[in-house]
C-alpha cells in the first residue's frame, strides 16, 4: 500500500533561485530551510521559455512544453499575450491585466492548453478529489477558489489596491493557506466523497506584484517571502495536528526568476517610420502589426498582404518580411536598430511540427551580426535538436565556451536530457530545445526579439504598459532558473538534486502517488 496519498504543487511566483537559497542560508526562511533539510531540492530548476508567469506555469502543471498542440503532445499556450490567427478577425489573448476584460481571459487557459496534454489534476484521476487555490491552470479540480468570476475581479483589486498594499498582500497569502487546510479540515463541505484532496495546486502571486513594483532586492520583496515562508510553517504544523503530513508530499518551485533593467525603450519611431499601423479588432481591424509583448522579450505579429480575406492573419513568408509594408522595409534589419536589441529569432519557411530549423541572429560588440541555426525533428518522445554556429567559435549563447556544453555541438541531434546536463550552469539553459517547441506553436510571433534585460519596453499588444525596470522573460540565469524544493513525509529521500527542468515535477509527484503520467508528459520522477 502506498504511504503517500497526498500531493500539493506550490509555485511562489518570481522568485530567482539563487536570492531563495541565500535567505534560506541567513536564517530568513525557516520553514523552507527543514523542508530542504529533510527532503530533495534543487538549486538548478530550468524553466522555459519566455521566462513569464505563463506559459511556465502551464508548463509545470501539465508536465510538457508547448509546441504545435494541434497535431503533437504538448500545451498550446505560447506566452503571457499572443495573437490568436486561427480565427478572422483574430484575438487578442491576455491572461491578466486591469482590463477586467483581459483579466476574465485567465478563465480561457484550461481550453487554450489544447487536448494533447492533461494537467496533474486530471492525471490523477477524474475519482480522486482535487483542489486549486487561486491557480487558474487548474483543469480536472472538484474544487477552485476563488469559485467566481466576481471573486476574481475582487481578489485582483485587493492584490494591485496601492493603499495598504501590504496589508491585503499579507491577507492573500494567508488565505492561500486557510482555504487549503478548509479542504483538508472540512472536505465534506467542497467535495461529494468526504475525503481530503489527493492532488492540490497552489499559487502565491504577491511576490511577482511586488517585484514589478519594487524589485526583488527591495525590503517589501524580501518581507513577503518571509510571510509566505511563516504561512507555509502553519500548512505543515496544521497537516501534522491533522495526520496528514506523513502521507503527503509538497513540492514548491517558481515559475521564473526576475531582473533588473537599465532603462526603459520606446517604440514609437520604429512604427511610424515604418509606415506600419497597430492591429485592434475594434479600433483599427486592418492594421498589420501586432507586437503582442515586449519587455526584454519582444514578440512581432505581422499580417501577410497574401490573404485573399483582408481580415485574416497567415504568418507570412520570411521573403515577404525582408520586404514588408508599403515602405518595403526589411524587417530583420529594422528590429535589430531598435534600442538595446542583441538577439533575434525567427522560424524558416517550410518547417513543419516534425522537423525545420531555427534561425538566430546575435549583434556582436563590432556590431556585426553572428548566425546560429537550430534544427529539430521528430516529437513528442523523439523530438531532437541540433545546433549548428555559423562560426564555432561565435555561437549565439557562447555554448562553444564550455567544456560541458561545447561536446554539444558536434553536428548531431541530441535528447532534451543531454542539452539540460550540458547547459544548466550557462546563461540560456535549455534554449536549443525550447526555442524550436516554441516556434511550434502556430500561436506563436513571426519574429522574436530580446534586449538580454538592458532596455525594457513593457509594451502589450502594441499598448505601453508602464515604465518599470523590474522585469523577467529573458534567458540570463537570474531569470531563467528557480528553486525546487519537494518534501513534508519523511517518504521523500534527503537529497540534492543537480539539475532538472520544470516538466519533472509532475511526474515526481505523481511517481509517489502510484500514478502514471500521460503520454504528453516531457520529464522523469527526481526522487
Amino acid at each position: 500500500m502506498n504511504i503517500i496519498k497526498h500531493v500539493i504543487l506550490c509555485i511562489i511566483d518570481d522568485v530567482k533561485s539563487t536570492q531563495f537559497f541565500d535567505l534560506i542560508n541567513e536564517g530568513k526562511l525557516p520553514n523552507f530551510k527543514k523542508l530542504m533539510e529533510t527532503g530533495a531540492f534543487c538549486k538548478n530548476c530550468i524553466t522555459d521559455f519566455p521566462s513569464v508567469t505563463f506559459p511556465t506555469q502551464v508548463s509545470i502543471i501539465t508536465g510538457t512544453f508547448t509546441g504545435d498542440y494541434r497535431n503533437e503532445p504538448c500545451h498550446g499556450v505560447p506566452a503571457y499575450n499572443w495573437l490568436d490567427r486561427s480565427v478572422v478577425p483574430p484575438r487578442l489573448r491576455s491572461y491578466g491585466s486591469y482590463s477586467m476584460e483581459e483579466r476574465i481571459q485567465i478563465y480561457k487557459m484550461n481550453d487554450d492548453i489544447g487536448d494533447n496534454c492533461q494537467t496533474l489534476l486530471e492525471m490523477v484521476g477524474n475519482r480522486e478529489n482535487t483542489a486549486s487555490i487561486t491557480q487558474f491552470i487548474n483543469r480536472g479540480t472538484k474544487y477552485f477558489f476563488p469559485e467566481s468570476k466576481i471573486k476574481l475581479a475582487l481578489y485582483y483589486l485587493l492584490l494591485r489596491k496601492t493603499p495598504r498594499l501590504e496589508h491585503y498582500i499579507l491577507l492573500a497569502n494567508t488565505m492561500v493557506i486557510h482555504k487549503l487546510l478548509d479542504c483538508y479540515k472540512h472536505s465534506k463541505k467542497y467535495f461529494e466523497e468526504n475525503q481530503a484532496p489527493m492532488a492540490s495546486l497552489l499559487w502565491f502571486m504577491s511576490s511577482d506584484i511586488l517585484m514589478h513594483l519594487y524589485g526583488s532586492n527591495s525590503e517589501i520583496y524580501e518581507k513577503n517571502l518571509m510571510h509566505i515562508d511563516k504561512v507555509m510553517g502553519i500548512l505543515l504544523k496544521e497537516l501534522n495536528n491533522l495526520g496528514f503530513l506523513e502521507e503527503t508530499a509538497i513540492a514548491i518551485t517558481s515559475d521564473h526568476g526576475n531582473y533588473d533593467a537599465l532603462k526603459t525603450g520606446s517604440l514609437s519611431n520604429f512604427i511610424d517610420q515604418s509606415a506600419l499601423t497597430h492591429y485592434h479588432y475594434r479600433k483599427n481591424p486592418l492594421g498589420n502589426i501586432n507586437i503582442a509583448e515586449f519587455s526584454g522579450i519582444g514578440m512581432f505579429n505581422f499580417k501577410s498582404s497574401t490573404n485573399r480575406n483582408q481580415y485574416r492573419w497567415d504568418h507570412p513568408s520570411n521573403s515577404e518580411l525582408r520586404k514588408y509594408g508599403p515602405k518595403g522595409i526589411n524587417l530583420f534589419k529594422k528590429l535589430f536598430q531598435l534600442e538595446g536589441v542583441k538577439l533575434m529569432y525567427y522560424r524558416n519557411d517550410g518547417n513543419t511540427y516534425k522537423n525545420g530549423d531555427i534561425q538566430l541572429y546575435k549583434k556582436n560588440e563590432r556590431n556585426q551580426i553572428d548566425k546560429t541555426t537550430i534544427f529539430f525533428k521528430g516529437n513528442g518522445n523523439d523530438y531532437m535538436t541540433k545546433y549548428v554556429p555559423e562560426n564555432p567559435e561565435e555561437d549565439i549563447f557562447n555554448y562553444s565556451s564550455d567544456d560541458r556544453a561545447s561536446h554539444l555541438l558536434d553536428g548531431k541531434f541530441h535528447s532534451i536530457d543531454e542539452w539540460l546536463e550540458a547547459t544548466y550552469h550557462l546563461d540560456y539553459p535549455l534554449y536549443v530545445d525550447l526555442l524550436p517547441r516554441h516556434f511550434k506553436n502556430p500561436r506563436s510571433a513571426d519574429i522574436i526579439v530580446s534586449t538580454q534585460g538592458k532596455v525594457v519596453y513593457h509594451v502589450k499588444h502594441g499598448k505601453k504598459m508602464n515604465h518599470e525596470l523590474h522585469c523577467h522573460d529573458i534567458g540570463l540565469r537570474e531569470s531563467s532558473v528557480v528553486p525546487l524544493l519537494i518534501g513534508g513525509t519523511q517518504e521523500v529521500p534527503h537529497k540534492e538534486i543537480p539539475f532538472c527542468k520544470i516538466t519533472d515535477i509532475v511526474p515526481t509527484l505523481l511517481a509517489m502517488l502510484g500514478k502514471k503520467p500521460h503520454s504528453s508528459v516531457i520529464g522523469k520522477s527526481l526522487v
